[in-house]
């Protein structure tokens, strides 16, 4: 299966990425970069495999999970992570 990046909707600034997720895509994955350590747990746990580690690190030297357009918003990834690096938020209640 190849990891590169499908999802054309992600919106990035130098601390988070953003994207359009879910079976209706009415929701929006937030990862934020500088709360991740790299410690891949959100990738283990992803039942589809939406997740895959960035190859890039942060400024403080960690690898951070990219979404690749596969997720279901199912919030297995959120739950697990010890950082509270990822979020998830309904698309009517983000604004620019």
């Amino acid at each position: 299966m190849s990891k590169a990046v499908q999802n054309s909707d992600v919106q990035s600034n130098e601390r988070f990425d953003a994207y359009i997720v879910g079976k209706r895509k009415n929701r929006v994955f937030v990862i934020d970069r500088d709360r991740c350590k790299g410690c891949r747990i959100c990738a283990s746990v992803c039942p589809v495999e939406a997740l895959f580690m960035s190859t890039d690190k942060t400024d403080r030297g960690y690898i951070y999970p990219i979404e690749n357009g596969a997720c279901t918003a199912c919030k297995k990834c959120i739950y697990a992570c010890p950082d509270f690096a990822i979020s998830l938020h309904k698309s009517k209640d983000v604004t620019e």
